[in-house]
């Protein structure tokens, strides 16, 4: 399997909008892997999670080949998640010559934040987009070839209005779980009962060392996850383990996370990193 992470950020990116913070001043000055865009990421240039504003610059920078994009799984309604705006230029009149449609999927609350999109262009295009609910507890399979579970998030509302998911090419499996604190325990019980054995693993490292307590992690929390993987037999020796998703506020710059994710054998996600598992 391929991973892309086209954005790594959280929702005011680094540098922040309007931020002069040292972390934002470092990466308007250093610039490379130090700038990073909203998350999103794209698993064998076939299935595309998350569609932040982002979308259309990781279109213009990475080569993201949009129309040809089919399957898309949203973890939550916030907006660096889900600008379904945008979403709502697939419809006819503002996209010509498609011949495929794209799946959106997605929770009941996102649901509301996707169709208020269209309510606001008073029509909808069944043929090149529409919605299909999938809820915390469910499992999908797209095209016969990969296989979709859905994990409640702490995130949110918490009440299975934000989800992370798990996908497999019945050969490998990886876990992509933003924006989600740390781990229920109903989550746990899922994984062990499904017997997940995950190939690679992509973790909410918004706070990195910041001790601030919020519905993201922590690095310290990252390990926390990595080793109770490892001891529930959910991962392996060989498993690659990434932080991602992280905000100016959790202290480190790339080069800093890099230097502390490396103690624990950890890499650190940067804006089109593409890894093959």
């Amino acid at each position: 399997m391929e991973i892309r992470h086209l954005g790594t950020a959280a929702a005011e990116r680094v540098p922040g909008l309007f931020c002069v913070c040292k972390i934002c001043d470092n990466a308007r000055k250093t610039g490379g892997k130090e700038i990073r865009t909203q998350s999103q990421a794209l698993i064998d240039k076939t299935i595309l999670i998350d569609f932040p504003g982002d979308t259309y610059l990781h279109c213009l920078n990475y080569g993201l080949d949009l129309p040809t994009i089919e399957h898309l799984l949203i973890t939550h309604w916030h907006s660096d998640h889900l600008y379904a705006e945008d979403l709502a230029y697939r419809m006819s009149g503002y996209a010509n010559c498609l011949n495929n449609t794209l799946t959106v999927y997605g929770n009941d609350t996102t649901f509301q934040f996707y169709e208020r999109a269209f309510f606001l262009e008073q029509r909808h295009d069944f043929d090149q987009i529409r919605f299909q609910l999938v809820r915390p507890g469910d499992t999908i399979d797209i095209d016969d070839r990969y296989r979709v579970w859905a994990y409640q998030a702490t995130h949110g509302h918490q009440f299975g209005d934000a989800q992370f998911y798990a996908v497999s090419d019945h050969k490998r499996t990886l876990l992509y779980a933003h924006d989600t604190g740390v781990f229920l325990d109903e989550v746990w019980e899922q994984m062990v009962s499904q017997k997940q054995r995950f190939d690679y693993v992509s973790l909410d490292c918004t706070e990195q060392t910041s001790q601030t307590k919020t519905v993201h992690m922590t690095f310290k929390e990252n390990v926390e996850i990595k080793e109770r993987m490892l001891d529930l037999n959910l991962a392996h020796a060989n498993t690659v383990f990434v932080s991602n998703h992280f905000s100016h506020n959790g202290g480190e710059t790339y080069e800093s996370m890099t230097a502390l994710a490396k103690t624990e054998d950890f890499k650190v996600s940067y804006d089109n990193m593409v890894v093959n598992f």
